[in-house]
């Protein structure tokens, strides 16, 4: 535990008990008509952090999530006119919700999905979603909707602000503060790095989406008593969108800019809306361009601006960095760590690799070397499946793995270092390997020369010079554990000097863990200095395989390479 966790935690408790002293005693001190408002911002408050779970934290665009809202009010509402408790019907509305979320999803989040997709299926969502509780009269009573008795001003007030207090507590300790809230921050900032880290992306954002239209659909019900009349609007394009403007103008990734968003627009816009009429949508529209364009870290944003806080210290967010590794069961092994067979890729009309086969034993330091164009980098990417192939199998230690996604394959004990350094550059250095050290497979201790990262707090990763932020990621990776370790020309961009460091650097982190490397690398006197055996590819094929002395003494090598290899 760093020196900053018991700050954060003291400043978050510290933080509530405000915000429950301050709402226990608003009745108190308000009149009954901005009493009604501020109990209506709470509600939309909280529908705003239940879609910042989803835009804000994790990336997933939805500008349909009123469809989740409505869900939570229609059903507090039907079941109230039944004479059912609305609980229960409130209940039955956050799990259809989360069904849906579920479907959704599943549709949306794919691996083939593009950006949009979320965008233009939650949009869908709620246009269909306001145009079936128009016109399904039976069951939601049509555009005149359905009418819920409230408990009374005051009793209404408490109920809302006690129910949205336990909401945004419960999430916050259980998931923003747990091990969701790390992978989230993780597949926000760098999906590449999380992947390689061995988080399923696509489980986290869709775990995400999950959360986010339960909390959205808890709002909903919690607003119903409050609005007192439950109509088509409550799920339809018009709060899609004035939930998106509350957001954007508090602050996204944070809690208080999701109410204060809310609040203050929705308090404005009723005053507003009295003077000037529907011109107030305008107004609003205006508001969020200013906001977009100017502020776009939102009030929060500004503030933060305002007192000089660096980025770096907010990036966290409310993720707990650190964390205990998670307890994992060891990769298997055997004798053979990798093996890709018959590997053919093409691009379009052009065949990039040409039934390569490649068998590298447990342990082994293999470097891969060729010309250009050889398809080095792309049999890397199959391997790591960053890439996926147009024929061939890899197998990891023996089990298949040609289905495996990244994480899978990560799972299995596979680490991967880029041809351009990946790593969470809005984090701090010792973030991101705090970050890393949370998903271990088996967290090992940094070589010396990469341990300088560890209490290096007082920066964002993006400020390090390319040699050092190359040397975090590589840092990330070993720390991690992985038995296989992938890496695309680590020497790229470093000195004569820093590139016989980092080969000696990586030779004795091979020898010490027994880890196996494929190493990609145009420069020889690191593939002298770490190489146990050297593949050499050319256009796309197998050319030749041995020590660098033999390599290196071939005709057809030095015809292939133009020279290169002496």
């Amino acid at each position: 535990m760093t020196a900053v966790e018991p700050r954060v935690r003291l400043r978050r408790a510290l933080g509530f008990a405000a915000a429950v002293v301050l709402l226990g005693l608003a009745p108190f001190a308000l009149p009954p008509y901005p009493l009604a408002l501020l109990t209506l911002a709470l509600v939309y408050g909280l529908f705003a952090f239940g879609l910042d779970i989803a835009w804000g934290r994790t990336g997933i665009v939805s500008i349909g999530h009123a469809a989740f809202f409505g869900l939570g009010a229609y059903g507090w509402a039907i079941a109230a006119r039944e004479g059912l408790p609305g609980v229960v019907g409130g209940v039955a509305g956050i799990l259809i919700a989360v069904v849906v979320a579920l479907v959704i999803g599943m549709a949306g989040l794919g691996r083939r999905a593009l950006p949009s997709t979320m965008a233009i299926l939650t949009l869908a969502l709620t246009l269909l979603f306001e145009q079936l509780a128009r016109t399904w009269a039976d069951v939601t009573n049509g555009s005149n909707g359905i009418v819920v008795r409230s408990h009374g001003l005051i009793p209404d007030y408490y109920i809302t602000a006690g129910s949205v207090l336990l909401i945004v507590a419960a999430v916050w300790v259980f998931v923003l503060r747990g091990r969701l809230g790390r992978r989230v921050l993780a597949v926000n900032l760098n999906p590449d790095r999380a992947a390689h880290l061995g988080i399923d992306v696509r489980g986290t954002r869709l775990t995400s989406l999950i959360v986010s239209a339960a909390v959205s659909a808890a709002a909903g019900a919690i607003a119903a008593p409050v609005m007192g009349l439950v109509s088509p609007s409550a799920a339809g394009i018009l709060l899609s969108t004035q939930v998106l403007v509350w957001l954007a103008v508090g602050g996204r990734g944070t809690i208080i800019g999701a109410f204060a968003g809310a609040v203050l627009v929705t308090m404005g816009q009723q005053y507003l809306g009295e003077a000037i009429g529907s011109w107030y949508l305008l107004v609003l529209g205006v508001i969020f361009l200013i906001v977009v364009r100017f502020a776009p870290g939102g009030l929060v944003g500004l503030v933060r601006r305002v007192f000089r806080r660096p980025a770096h210290r907010t990036a966290a967010q409310d993720a707990r960095l650190p964390a205990p590794a998670p307890r994992r069961a060891a990769p298997a092994r055997s004798d053979v760590a990798l093996r890709a067979t018959d590997i053919r890729k093409s691009f379009g009309a052009t065949a990039v690799l040409e039934g390569v086969d490649l068998v590298v034993p447990t342990g082994e330091v293999l470097c891969l070397i060729g010309p250009n164009g050889a398809g080095k980098t792309t049999l890397l990417n199959i391997v790591a499946a960053d890439v996926s192939a147009s024929g061939g199998s890899v197998a990891i230690f023996d089990a298949d793995a040609s289905r495996w996604r990244i994480h899978r394959r990560a799972l299995a004990g596979m680490g991967k270092v880029f041809q351009i350094p990946s790593v969470f550059t809005e984090l701090s250095p010792a973030d991101n390997l705090r970050l890393a050290r949370s998903e271990a497979l088996e967290a090992r201790p940094l070589p010396e020369a990469l341990a300088r990262f560890e209490t290096d707090d007082a920066r964002s990763a993006a400020a390090l010079p390319l040699a050092d932020r190359r040397s975090l990621e590589l840092a990330m990776v070993l720390t991690w554990g992985p038995e296989i370790v992938i890496l695309d020309e680590p020497a790229a961009g470093l000195s004569h000097e820093e590139s016989v460091a980092l080969a000696r650097l990586l030779r004795r982190v091979a020898t010490e863990t027994g880890a196996t490397m494929v190493i990609v690398e145009h420069d020889m006197d690191i593939v002298r200095e770490l190489a146990d055996r050297v593949v050499v590819l050319a256009n796309g094929r197998f050319l030749a395989e041995g020590t660098m002395a033999e390599i290196a003494a071939r005709d057809d090598v030095q015809d292939a390479y133009l020279g290169a290899v002496k």
